[in-house]
């Protein structure tokens, strides 16, 4: 389904939904009855963050030429101490 932009002479602009390539060149107004013909409106277009863009393009690059990590990250502050004699036993980040 797309929306289809129809402009009422008495109303305002009106946007109806209809499979894509069946829209009619003109419908009547739902408030007024008049007759509305279609308008060309630019498609809803949106730009992806600039993050999200680096990160795919990162993505994509990784997956034909992996980056090589060199060393370690810094390591982290450790968090608080477990004190469950279960939790102890498991390996510390």
């Amino acid at each position: 389904m797309a929306i289809y932009g129809y402009r009422c002479a008495q109303c305002a602009d009106i946007e109806v939904a209809f499979p894509i390539g069946t829209a009619p060149a003109t419908i009547s107004c739902p408030e007024c009855g008049t007759t509305a013909t279609r308008v060309f409106t630019p498609p809803m277009l949106n730009r992806t963050p600039a993050a999200l863009s680096a990160a795919m393009q990162r993505a994509e690059r990784s997956a034909h030429e992996p980056e090589v990590v060199r060393s370690l990250p810094p390591r982290r502050a450790s968090a608080r101490i477990a004190t469950h004699p279960a939790v102890r036993r498991l390996p510390r980040p």
